[in-house]
């Protein structure tokens, strides 16, 4: 379970890094998609909530999604094309 945990961090910290987020913004965007609230997040972090929610509006823009549904369904349907593709290539070998 803890080298899927690892898999996933690398494949969010890939897409993290494509659209240029801050260390912060990574940070956020991780507890985020763990399902955090922005007050859980602030208060684990130790900064206001208001602060947390302009980290994470800045995140959305950068990730060019509309909130954290939007972010949670990004990585959601691009895992699942890349499991679908990766299923596909497995068909097309075995037959």
């Amino acid at each position: 379970m803890k080298r899927q945990f690892s898999e996933f961090q690398v494949y969010f910290q890939s897409h993290f890094d494509q659209w240029g987020l801050t260390k912060t913004e990574c940070e956020v965007g991780s507890l985020i998609l763990s399902g955090l609230s922005l007050r859980e997040i602030a208060d684990l972090r130790g900064t206001s909530e208001t602060t947390t929610r302009q980290q994470a509006l800045s995140l959305y823009k950068k990730a060019s999604v509309d909130g954290r549904h939007d972010l949670a369904a990004y990585f959601l349907e691009n895992l699942l094309v890349a499991r679908h593709e990766r299923a596909k290539l497995c068909d097309q070998s075995g037959s």
